[in-house]
């Protein structure tokens, strides 16, 4: 196959990815290793995290970052913490740079990404955002209360319950289910939910409840 023609896969593949790909992506569609390590050594792509790259004419950007992040972990991953704050628009929240959980088997590390390693990632708690796997707006808040105070949290909580992401009674009976075993953030978030009188807030979207 023409050499341009396989560039010009490649980068509609990554205009699908929010601009990153990976080295397997890239051999995957007939470019050689050679032809890898040539275009990373002249400039015309940039490492993003190890094995995944963006042309250099595409500017990094949240998305790129939070996709490339996802395409380094593999499968199994999920966006979560401030990122998934972030991709759900919650107030009161700081992205310092992608965050992922995955299963406690796996101990994947790179500079620039923070990984969280859980006994179980639920496909229950998992949505998706763009077309990134994201954790849902009840797991997200349950994982903020471990690493965020907790004006951070309320303000995280009050916005999720605002935009209809989830309603206190959701939280709440999700808390009630999980109990707090094993779960670092669950007791915090109780004490959060109640500390703003939330309780009694609307119904929750059927399309928004993943995991609430």
């Amino acid at each position: 196959m023409h050499l341009a023609h396989l560039d010009a896969r490649l980068a509609a593949l990554a205009v699908d990815q929010h601009g990153a790909f990976t080295r397997a992506q890239a051999t995957g569609l007939g470019l050689s290793t050679d032809q890898v390590d040539r275009r990373l050594a002249s400039g015309a792509w940039v490492r993003v995290f190890p094995r995944v790259y963006r042309h250099a004419a595409t500017p990094a950007s949240v998305l790129l970052l939070h996709s490339a992040a996802v395409l380094w972990a593999g499968a199994g991953c999920a966006l979560s913490h401030s990122s998934a704050a972030a991709l759900w628009r919650l107030d009161g929240v700081r992205v310092r740079a992608p965050e992922l959980v995955v299963p406690m088997r796996r101990g994947p590390k790179a500079d620039g990404v923070l990984v969280h390693r859980a006994r179980r990632v639920d496909a229950r708690e998992i949505g998706a955002i763009a077309g990134l796997p994201v954790t849902a707006p009840v797991r997200t808040l349950v994982d903020l209360a471990s690493v965020v105070d907790d004006h951070a949290l309320r303000r995280a909580l009050e916005s999720a319950i605002a935009r209809r992401l989830v309603s206190a009674r959701s939280v709440l009976d999700w808390l009630e289910r999980s109990g707090s075993a094993g779960r670092p953030g669950v007791r915090r978030l109780r004490r959060v939910l109640g500390a703003a009188g939330a309780i009694g807030s609307g119904p929750v979207r059927a399309s928004a409840r993943l995991g609430g």
